[in-house]
C-alpha cells in the first residue's frame, strides 16, 4: 500500500527543518521538534501537520515579520528540490507564514515574498487566496504582470491562484460570480510552452465553464485554431462540456451530432460482483455523411449510498472516421478505490456518440 501523503511530514523532515534554521537564527533545534510533534501528531492530517509547522514558525522566527520573510527566503532553497520527497508541497507552510502575518505586513511585501517562493521551490496557489478576496483588483493587477514572469512557476501561479475552484483552497465567490477578470490572465497565457501552465489554464477554464459554460464556449472559440498549444488548453478546458455532451462544445471539434441505425450493446454478465470486471461490445452503423470527429464514449451510473445513481463518462476514443463502422470492446473493473466506493443495486452501462447517448443495459452489482 503507498504511504499517506502525510507521512512525509516525518521526524526525518521536521529535523532537517530545524536543523536548517538553526543555521540561520537562534534555534534550540530539540524545543522547534517538540513544538510541532506534540500530541496528537500522529491523529493530524496532511494540512493540520503543514498548519503546525506554521504555527512553529509564528513561534520561533523574530516577531518583525521583515526578517523573518528573509530568513524563509535562505530556508525554502534548504528544504525543497531534492531534500525530501514531495517537498514542493510539504513546504507550503512556508508562504502560510505570510498568510499568518497578513495583518502585519504590506500587501506589496506580501506579494514579493510569495513570488520568490514560487521560483524557489514550492507553491503559493492556496496562500494567495486571503489577499485575493481582500484586495481583489490589486492582486489581479500583479498577476496580470506575472503571467508574462519568465519563470514558468510564476505564469502558472499567476493562473492557480486565481482558479474559481481550486481544490483544497478557500473558495473566491466574487470570481464564481463574475469570471471576466481571470480572463486577460488565461489570454496572455494560452499560448504558453509549458505544460504546466497550459494544465493550468485548462483548469482554470474548466473550473469556470462549471458556473459559466458560454464564458468559456465564447473564449474558445475566440482562440480555437490560432496556436497548437491554444487548443490543447482549450481542448482540456472544455472536458465538463465535452463528457456532459454541450453541443456547441462538442462541435467546436468537429463532433457533430450522428445518427447510428443497428445499435447494439451487449454486456458479457447480468450479475457481477464488487471488485469484478464487466466486459461489454457495441456495434452500429453511421448513417449519412461522416463527421470530422468521431468521439466515442460509454456512461457508468453508479449506485450511490442512498440508492440513487451517479454517472461519471469515460473515454473510449476520439479521432477521424474512416468507415461508418463502429465496433468497440471494452472492460470495466468495478473496485473500490479511495476516491469511489461501490454499491450493490442495478447499475447502467450507456455509450454515447458524439455526446449523444445511443442505447444502454442493465445489471445487477452484488455486494
Amino acid at each position: 500500500m503507498a504511504a499517506e501523503l502525510r507521512s512525509f511530514y516525518s521526524e526525518d523532515y521536521i529535523h532537517l527543518i530545524a536543523a536548517e534554521l538553526s543555521t540561520l537564527l537562534p534555534l534550540n533545534v530539540d524545543s522547534f521538534k517538540t513544538h510541532v510533534l506534540a500530541e496528537p501528531w500522529e491523529d493530524l492530517s496532511l494540512k493540520e501537520r503543514s498548519s503546525r509547522l506554521t504555527d512553529a514558525l509564528v513561534t520561533f522566527l523574530p516577531a518583525d515579520p521583515e526578517p523573518a520573510i528573509e530568513i524563509l527566503k535562505q530556508l525554502l532553497p534548504r528544504v525543497s528540490g531534492d531534500a525530501q520527497k514531495y517537498a514542493d508541497m510539504l513546504s507550503i507552510f512556508i508562504p502560510d507564514y505570510i498568510v499568518r502575518r497578513k495583518n502585519d505586513i504590506s500587501l506589496n511585501l506580501a506579494l514579493e515574498a510569495l513570488t520568490f517562493f514560487t521560483c524557489k521551490g514550492t507553491t503559493s496557489e492556496l496562500a494567495i487566496r486571503p489577499f485575493l478576496i481582500d484586495s481583489p483588483a490589486e492582486v489581479m493587477s500583479r498577476f496580470y504582470e506575472l503571467a508574462k514572469h519568465p519563470h514558468p512557476h510564476v505564469r502558472r501561479w499567476a493562473s492557480e491562484g486565481c482558479r474559481p475552484r481550486l481544490p483544497w483552497a478557500i473558495g473566491l465567490p466574487e470570481f464564481k460570480k463574475d469570471p471576466n477578470p481571470i480572463l486577460p490572465i488565461l489570454e496572455t497565457l494560452c499560448k504558453d510552452d509549458s505544460k504546466f501552465v497550459q494544465k493550468s489554464v485548462a483548469n482554470n477554464l474548466n473550473d469556470i465553464a462549471k458556473d459559466h459554460p458560454s464564458i468559456v464556449l465564447a473564449f474558445a472559440e475566440k482562440w480555437r485554431g490560432t496556436h497548437p498549444n491554444t487548443d490543447w488548453i482549450l481542448k482540456h478546458g472544455l472536458r465538463t462540456l465535452l463528457k456532459q455532451g454541450n453541443p456547441n462544445a462538442l462541435a467546436l471539434f468537429g463532433a457533430t451530432p450522428v445518427e447510428i441505425s443497428t445499435p447494439e450493446l451487449k454486456l458479457n454478465r447480468a450479475t457481477i460482483g464488487i471488485g469484478e470486471t464487466q466486459d461489454f461490445s457495441f456495434t452500429g452503423m453511421i448513417k449519412g455523411t461522416l463527421p470530422q470527429k468521431l468521439r466515442i464514449e460509454y456512461a457508468v451510473d453508479f449506485v450511490k449510498f442512498n440508492g440513487t445513481t451517479s454517472r461519471k463518462v469515460f473515454m473510449i476514443s476520439e479521432g477521424l472516421p474512416k468507415h461508418g463502422e463502429i465496433l468497440i470492446r471494452k472492460s470495466h473493473r468495478f473496485t473500490d478505490f479511495t476516491t469511489r466506493k461501490h454499491y450493490a443495486g442495478d447499475h447502467q452501462i450507456s455509450v454515447l456518440v458524439n455526446g449523444v447517448e445511443i442505447t444502454s443495459a442493465n445489471f445487477q452489482l452484488l455486494g
